[in-house]
C-alpha cells in the first residue's frame, strides 16, 4: 500500500463531481452494531474513511455505511482491516457477537458522488488515494467527503468499490440530507455470531480465503 499523502481536496464549489443513482428500493445491506436501530445514523463517533467531517457551517454530517450486498457489507466491516496474506487473515467468532446484518431500502432515489471509473477522474484523484489510503490518513480522506458534501445540495452521500472486495460497490449516506425516515429495514437483522447470519460470514470467509476462529 502507498504511502503517499492523500491530495487536498479542491475547494467547495470549484468542481462538480460525477453523479451515480441509486434507485428507489434498491436494497443496502448494512452492517453494524446491535445497539444502533437498522436506520439509525452515526452523529459523528469514531473514524472511517469518510467520517467524521463537518458542514461548511461546523455541523457534524451523521453518516450511514453500506453496500450493495451482504459479502459487500461484510468486505467493508468484518473483513476491513485484514491484509491479503499472512497471519492476520482471519478473525474470532467473538468479533461478531455485536453485530448484525440489516438490509435496507430507501423511498426515493439517491444521488451519490460516484468515486470510481470516470467519477474519480473527473475529480482529478486515484482510487490509490482515496479508497486505498490508510486509516492514518483518513482525516484527510474525510476532508474529500466534506468537499463532495459542500459541492452541492443534491449530494445525498458517495458510492466506491470496495477496498477489500472490488466486484462491490459500496456508499455512504449523509444523515442531513438522507432522513431516517425515507429508510425503512425490510428483513429483520441477522446476527453474526449465530445462525444463518454466522452461515454468510462463514461463506464470505470461504470465498476470500480468510480463517474463523473459535
Amino acid at each position: 500500500m502507498s504511502s503517499s499523502r492523500v491530495p487536498d481536496p479542491p475547494l467547495p464549489g470549484s468542481f462538480q463531481p460525477l453523479l451515480f443513482t441509486w434507485e428507489r428500493d434498491r436494497p443496502l445491506v448494512r452492517c453494524h452494531s446491535v445497539r444502533f436501530a437498522p436506520t439509525a445514523f452515526n452523529p459523528g463517533k469514531g473514524l472511517g474513511r469518510f467520517h467524521p467531517f463537518a458542514d461548511l457551517r461546523g455541523n457534524v454530517v451523521p453518516t450511514l455505511y453500506a453496500a450493495e450486498d451482504l459479502e459487500g457489507a461484510l468486505s467493508e466491516t468484518v473483513f476491513h482491516s485484514m491484509p491479503v496474506r499472512g497471519p492476520g487473515k482471519g478473525i474470532r467468532r467473538v468479533t461478531l457477537k455485536p453485530l448484525v446484518l440489516s438490509t435496507l431500502v430507501c423511498s426515493r432515489g439517491l444521488r451519490l458522488a460516484q468515486l470510481f471509473g470516470f467519477g474519480l477522474r473527473r475529480l482529478g484523484v486515484t482510487r490509490l488515494n482515496l479508497i486505498e489510503a490508510p486509516k492514518r490518513q483518513y482525516p484527510r480522506t474525510a476532508a474529500w467527503a466534506r468537499a463532495l458534501h459542500a459541492s452541492g445540495e443534491r449530494i445525498d452521500g458517495l458510492i466506491w468499490v470496495s477496498r477489500q472486495n472490488d466486484g462491490k460497490r459500496s456508499v455512504v449516506l449523509f444523515g442531513d440530507r438522507v432522513a431516517a425516515s425515507s429508510l425503512r429495514s425490510i428483513d429483520v437483522p441477522l446476527m453474526l455470531e449465530d445462525g444463518p447470519g454466522y452461515e454468510a460470514v462463514l461463506s464470505a470467509a470461504n470465498q476470500a480465503g480468510v480463517l474463523v476462529y473459535e
